[in-house]
Order: C-alpha cells, then structure tokens, then sequence
C-alpha cells in the first residue's frame, strides 16, 4: 500500500481573502455602532418617557387623583394634582427617589399633560423625543409611538 504525500492542506490565497474582507465588513459595520451611541440613547429616552406615561396613568386611576407629567426641553417630572408642576412629586416605583430625569435628548414642544381619575388624558396631542414621535390619546390616555 501506498501513501500519498504529496497533498497539500490549507486554505487558498483567494479563499484567505475573501475571509479578510467579510471580517473587515462586519467590522466596519460593528464599530460604527460602537461609535454613533445617540440612536441608542434617543431610543432609551424614548421608552423612558413613555413608561412614565403609561406609569402616570396608571397612578391616576389608582389614586383618584389627577397627576401631571411636566416637560421641559430635556427633563420630565410627575407630579399629583399640579398643572402648575410644583408640589409633590410622585416617587420612582423601584425606591429611587422621585419620578423624574433629566435627558439628553430634546423634547419638543413643552407641554404639561395630565391625567384624571379615568385615566384620561389632557391635552390630546403629540411631542417629539430626540426626532422619535410620542401621541398621547385623550379619551383613553393610550400613549404610544
């Protein structure tokens, strides 16, 4: 029997190539995640404000009470019972101290939204955060994207 020697193993030059430009791609398309982080945060105070809408809401009817959500240019604060938003502050579920943050992010416009005891709310309108549109329904107090 005889044993052939002469076979050659490997990888060829084109195939090492064409393996260096795919993890080139993946790389370049990697890292341009890495580097452009303000999609990500726009999209987290995005969800953010709306968890604290959906979470106003549902203390409203809760509590009886109206409760405020007070937009600034960057900030948001929830209060129980002020339209003026000065009084008390409603405190973070998780035990963190009050319901509010200061963002990074733009909110536009302004505007001060209250929800009642049935969970409605006042005004009905719309606001952007960092470019990503919030419409707050009145009948059904429904916040969504």
């Amino acid at each position: 029997m005889r044993v052939c020697t002469d076979k050659q193993h490997g990888f060829t030059l084109v195939e090492l190539i064409t393996v260096i430009v795919i993890l080139g791609i993946l790389a370049t398309v990697g890292a341009s995640k890495f580097f452009n982080q303000s999609s990500f945060t726009d999209t987290q105070y995005h969800q953010e404000i709306l968890s604290a809408f959906r979470y106003a809401q549902k203390i409203a009817i809760a509590s009886q009470n109206d409760v405020t959500i007070c937009l600034s240019a960057n900030a948001y604060d929830l209060y129980y019972s002020s339209a003026a938003c000065a009084g008390t502050r409603i405190k973070h579920p998780a035990g963190q101290g009050d319901y509010s943050d200061t963002i990074s992010a733009t909110i536009t416009p302004t505007v001060n939204y209250t929800y009642n005891a049935s969970g409605e709310a006042s005004p009905n309108g719309s606001f952007t955060v960092g470019g990503r549109n919030i419409t707050v329904e009145a009948v059904t107090g429904y916040v969504h994207e």
